[in-house]
């Protein structure tokens, strides 16, 4: 019987989780965390079972799965003492996404008895290996990527095991950062330790019992009443394709067998390729959130995250494929290859959603920066990730210039970057013509030119999209394809490998990072002139781009064929109008807004 505060509680559950990502970010560190959010936070019950999770990045989703046992098979309740906070990253374990995502799990104690644990995830910017920010996609072992650090007590009753710490500060090129950002996840877990125990001194740690069990079983209502509201019985099938291994030019086959039947939704990745020798295997818990993401977002966005939420789901992964390795294999740039599986798996729930079907997207181009300071006196990794485009939705332009799928962290202020950094940024503005002509446009991606700053640098990167680009829908055309230029328009200038790790760098280098855009829906004849108008006075694209595609003329000169005033659009260079003709558009763009030209 569903208790009467069961939806006060469920929701004080909820805002619990977001506080304590608050905290953690607001009193974190590193840059990854305190201005990216790379991050989550979240509370789970004896059992093991996510109660509220608060994700700035969708591919935490999994990150609670596996926690709790694994510490408990370890560490006895019976031995548990309040204060006391357990540290773990090994994703083989306790099913993080991989090494930098180093998690910080406390008991909550509740009348000297254990309720369940509060628990912060951070992605740390260095856990040692053989590489600076500890991913790569040419590592080819975990072994390569960093500490592994089984379920630790780090904090015994409130007190730092500085042994422990040590050990771990020891393998890292950037103690700086993840000791500060500890600090912060402890900071969080006793902010969760805290509202849980104000919710069972308030209510009665029966009642919240008694609410833990309805909230999830209204979540799992819910989803299942999503599922066969929204999505058509069948069997689905997409296929899409990395980029490379990591190591050769091999393409990695990502495919998924969706069955809807009813209100379950059955996911079968037999097809996918089998596991890789480098660091771009998916871990099994990151494939679930992969899967969870995707079912979130195409059936019902406000679903709560808790684990009445997974119930409606079955996933098949066969153990040594590139969705469900055997350790030792590297997982560390799982997250790029879990962007083409996304746009797999959201490919096929199209097909039982085509009013809620979405373009393939063009995901994030990733660099990691690493060397010494200016005065020699500290390490530095700068590690980021600048978004590309989303694919055109089925009523509307994709999003431009966004994290997309499993990736949402934020975008590192260049103030910031600078400051931290070696680094000058030259150039930041959206790539024209880079999203896929339809219907609806998709989203375009960017460009950003980076000035090496410093003379002992080095560059590691990781990418998708470089090769095959995110395919249209419904006769919309592909996304342009990411790529890094080393020295643009110079002599030297050079197209660099999609994956590679610590590339010396020169100072005074032109490091040029252009990424990929989404693909277009439906045909592009079918566009407005006045969305095409629009796009190319905004600059995403260009005159000859709007003549070929969309058949939608433009000219340099400014002339109008008709009536100005009549024709002139809003928010468009007075000197844009449309003719008689539905498909013709006289403009001066170009010429009215010279800062828009390459």
């Amino acid at each position: 019987m569903k208790h009467p505060h069961t939806e006060i509680i469920s929701s004080a559950l909820e805002a619990t989780a977001w506080e304590m990502s608050a905290s953690l970010i607001r009193t974190a560190y590193s840059p990854n965390v305190k201005e990216r959010a790379d991050c989550s936070t979240g509370l789970c019950d004896l059992e093991g079972r996510t109660l509220a999770l608060a994700t700035h990045g969708p591919a935490h989703l999994g990150s609670m799965l596996r926690m709790v046992p694994a510490i408990c098979e370890r560490f006895p309740l019976s031995k548990m003492r309040p204060g006391d906070a357990f540290f773990a990253n090994d994703p083989y374990i306790v099913g993080v996404t991989h090494l930098n995502d180093c998690t910080l799990a406390a008991p909550i104690f509740v009348d000297d008895k254990i309720a369940g644990f509060a628990a912060a995830v951070a992605h740390h910017s260095d856990v040692g290996g053989r590489v600076p920010g500890s991913e790569s996609g040419d590592c080819t072992s975990i072994f390569q990527e960093g500490i592994r650090v089984p379920p630790v007590l780090m904090f015994a009753e409130g007190k730092l095991r500085a042994d422990v710490l040590e050990m771990f500060l020891l393998n890292s090129r950037t103690p700086h950062f993840s000791e500060g950002d500890i600090y912060a996840q402890l900071a969080a877990t006793a902010s969760g330790i805290q509202r849980v125990r104000e919710l069972h001194v308030r209510y009665g740690s029966d009642a919240v019992r008694r609410s833990i069990v309805a909230m999830l079983d209204a979540t799992e209502r819910r989803l299942r009443t999503s599922i066969r509201d929204n999505l058509r019985d069948g069997v689905y099938r997409a296929v899409d394709w990395l980029d490379e291994d990591g190591i050769s030019d091999t393409p990695v086959k990502l495919a998924v067998t969706i069955t809807v039947k009813d209100d379950t939704v059955a996911f079968d990745f037999t097809e996918c390729a089998a596991q890789l020798g480098t660091g771009k295997n998916i871990p099994y818990t990151h494939t679930m959130a992969t899967v969870y993401y995707c079912l979130k977002a195409m059936s019902d966005p406000n679903v709560p995250i808790n684990e009445g939420m997974f119930r409606p789901v079955s996933v098949i992964a066969p153990e040594g494929s590139v969705v469900n390795p055997r350790s030792p294999a590297g997982v560390s740039s799982r997250n790029l290859t879990s962007m083409i599986l996304a746009d797999v798996i959201v490919d096929a729930l199209g097909q039982a959603a085509p009013e809620r079907a979405l373009a393939a997207s063009g995901p994030y181009q990733g660099i990691i920066l690493a060397g010494t300071t200016a005065d020699r006196q500290r390490y530095f990794v700068d590690y980021e990730n600048f978004a590309g485009g989303q694919g055109a939705r089925c009523d509307g332009d994709g999003m431009d210039v966004v994290q997309v799928h499993m990736s949402n962290t934020a975008n590192l202020p260049i103030e910031v970057m600078e400051i931290e950094f070696p680094v000058r940024v030259e150039r930041y503005e959206v790539s024209t013509d880079s999203g896929g002509a339809g219907k609806y446009r998709g989203g375009c991606g960017v460009y950003r030119d980076l000035r090496i700053l410093g003379d002992d640098v080095v560059l590691s990167v990781r990418s998708a999209r470089q090769k095959f680009a995110a395919q249209g829908r419904d006769g919309g055309h592909a996304g342009q394809l990411g790529a890094y230029v080393l020295n643009p328009g110079t002599a030297s200038e050079q197209t660099l490998h999609s994956t590679f790790s610590e590339r010396r760098m020169q100072q005074g280098d032109l490091l040029r990072i252009v990424t990929p855009g989404g693909g277009g829906l439906g045909s592009p004849a079918a566009r407005e002139p006045r969305a095409v108008a629009q796009d190319v006075a905004h600059g995403k694209v260009s005159a000859a781009a709007a003549r070929a595609n969309y058949k939608v003329a433009c000219s340099d000169d400014g002339e109008a064929v008709d009536d100005m005033e009549t024709f002139r659009l809003r928010g468009i260079a007075p000197n844009v109008a449309l003719s008689n003709h539905p498909h013709q558009i006289v403009d001066n763009v170009v010429a009215s807004a010279p800062h828009l030209r390459r």
